[in-house]
């Protein structure tokens, strides 16, 4: 409960006066720098890596960069988007937004998170260029920890075998971090982008090793559901999000520090909308508090049913009566 709160705070002041570079965790502080800033760090373990999904093989490497630290600063370098998106100007969605990323980051206790700028400069360098101007000139680095497949450099002509052989040359150790896998297959974010496209929560919460999550501030609606003794929050996702198929879902709200159960349609809520814009609204089971400007956390679980359209508010209403009984059986059976 302590974690979900901090990470609402924090994430509350990142996003919403787009100032702050540092942020709170316990009392220390995480950095969030770029590498094209003039700073130079010394004597760390870092670990890269897109960390486009912070699943459960990010959260190995984490692990592994802040129990091998010996007083050291723990680096997470990561890049702005994935190379290969830069150089097709094609950007996947996110399994969690850039705010996410660096929250779950601080949460498993990295001090620096430094962001690589996708450009073409970066992306010329040889992999001696990228080990002796950025592993050791820019970070520092003493310890390397990344997972069996990295690629790096001009290409991705360096690979994990270049890291090994010139250990010695560029006085860091490496440290190779085997891949997590789910049903006998490795995890990748390729996987877990695939089930949030097919509704599979239970499939990606197992892989993610933590709930796929939306967070926003709950906006002003149109009170429909509060007529209908109904009441929603209800949410504009970030543009970047990867959002499950439209839909009914049971989940789990975070608010103002303490988790409800809760019913939330991910859609356009055909009934009484006639735009397309996607929205999360969520009704909140046995909560009554009004938390307009709120910012909420959504924990999805489990499908119900797919978005449909209703041809009164009457029905509407037995439909979300129904899908808040489904809620709480699933919830008895767990």
């Amino acid at each position: 409960m302590a974690n979900s709160l901090v990470y609402i705070c924090i994430l509350q002041k990142n996003r919403y006066t787009n100032q702050l570079r540092f942020s709170y965790r316990n009392g220390e502080i995480m950095q969030r720098i770029s590498l094209d800033d003039n700073i130079k760090l010394k004597n760390t373990i870092v670990t890269i890596g897109k960390f486009d999904g912070i699943h459960k093989g990010h959260e190995k490497l984490l692990e592994v960069i802040v129990n091998n630290a010996n007083g050291r600063q723990k680096v997470v370098l990561t890049f702005e988007t994935t190379p290969s998106a830069f150089l097709k100007n094609n950007a996947n969605k996110t399994i969690v937004t850039e705010e996410e990323k660096q929250i779950l980051c601080e949460q498993q206790g990295v001090d620096v998170y430094m962001k690589m700028p996708m450009k073409k400069e970066f992306l010329a360098l040889s992999p001696d260029e990228f080990v002796s101007k950025i592993l050791k000139d820019k970070i520092g680095a003493t310890t390397i920890v990344c997972g069996p497949d990295f690629h790096f450099g001009t290409k991705a002509s360096g690979n994990v075998k270049f890291l090994k052989d010139n250990q010695k040359k560029y006085g860091y150790n490496l440290i190779v971090v085997e891949k997590e896998q789910y049903h006998n297959k490795d995890i990748s974010s390729t996987s877990i982008r695939q089930k949030i496209t097919e509704g599979k929560m239970q499939d990606v919460n197992e892989m993610l090793g933590h709930p796929y999550r939306i967070i926003g501030k709950v906006e002003q609606g149109k009170h429909l559901g509060r007529t209908i003794g109904l009441p929603t929050a209800n949410i504009i996702p970030d543009e970047t999000k990867l959002l499950p198929p439209n839909g009914v879902y049971r989940t789990v709200v975070v608010v103002e520090g303490q988790t409800f159960n809760a019913i939330s349609n991910v859609g356009v809520n055909p009934t009484v909308e006639t735009g397309t814009k996607i929205k999360v609204e969520t009704h909140i089971i046995d909560y009554e508090n009004y938390i307009y400007n709120e910012i909420v956390q959504v924990q999805f679980y489990d499908f119900i049913r797919p978005e449909r359209t209703f041809d009164s508010l009457e029905k509407l209403k037995q439909q979300i009566e129904a899908d808040i009984e489904t809620c709480r059986r699933i919830v008895g059976n767990k």
